[in-house]
């Protein structure tokens, strides 16, 4: 998961797309892979074409993105789990990010930042339909938005507690954070209490092995793997009832757009 260096890849694109551009009005480019600062070959993560479209685009200020998936666009939900699933015309820019920010797998995570940026609109589209409208994420404001269903598998639940039974406080949570930081550990969902701090995160071996390791001389840690978290963006109660039923809920939260919980698969 390489971060950009947005002034010299500016620099290098301008620079050969210009050329290229005089020869021909197609270029084509491999996406997702790049080099660092020595030369060596470095990823831009999963979906990571995605972003590459994004930033070729952000460079060139180009007045459209469109990237091809086996999907007729962005859907409300996987049709797989969700048979009624849904496509979205349009999205506002908000929107999209949120639900990649919440584990939607449909577009790189990092692609729409870029693009919000500068206005670009962004076209999500079937290679398998290409005449179809798919589904366009610009900026637009939509009043009533169908709920969009995100499921994450392989979800672990840590909870600290600290060990001479005061109350967790920011010293505590800072500690933690900085420790997720450090090993570039992705907080899905968390939640505290008094006495405890709960935490959602892919359940990633090699990360959270020397993460807790690290942390379990300073709080008392438990934690539960085979987790899933669910997450319903402008949700409905029959949805949240629909999606919970019989389900062992390990932890929920609520605000006034998003519902999360954790169950057990």
């Amino acid at each position: 998961e390489g971060s950009v260096n947005w002034e010299l890849t500016k620099q290098n694109i301008s620079t050969d797309c210009s050329k290229l551009f005089q020869e021909s009005h197609l270029i084509i480019s491999q996406g997702f892979i790049g080099s660092n600062t020595e030369g060596f070959t470095t990823t831009l993560g999963r979906e990571g074409s995605d972003f590459s479209a994004a930033i070729f685009a952000t460079c060139l200020n180009t007045a459209n993105v469109t990237i091809w998936k086996d999907v007729p666009g962005i859907l409300n939900a996987d049709p797989k789990r969700i048979e009624e699933a849904s496509k979205y015309n349009e999205l506002s820019y908000q929107e999209a990010s949120e639900m990649t920010y919440y584990g939607a797998s449909v577009i790189h995570p990092k692609t729409i930042k870029p693009l919000a940026n500068l206005g670009i609109p962004l076209y999500v589209k079937s290679f398998q339909q290409p005449e179809d409208n798919g589904t366009i994420i610009h900026k637009c404001s939509i009043k009533h938005l169908e709920p969009a269903i995100i499921f994450k598998k392989e979800q672990c639940l840590v909870s600290f507690q600290v060990t001479d039974f005061t109350f967790i406080n920011e010293e505590n949570l800072s500690r933690i954070f900085s420790v997720m930081a450090k090993y570039q550990i992705k907080m899905n969902m968390m939640q505290n209490s008094a006495i405890s701090f709960s935490v959602c995160v892919d359940n990633q071996d090699y990360k959270l092995k020397p993460f807790l390791e690290e942390l379990k001389s300073e709080f008392s840690v438990r934690y539960n793997t085979g987790l899933e978290l669910i997450t319903v963006k402008n949700y409905t109660n029959e949805w949240i009832e629909k999606l919970t039923m019989g389900k062992e809920i390990y932890l929920e939260q609520r605000t006034r757009k998003n519902f999360q919980v954790v169950v057990k698969k």
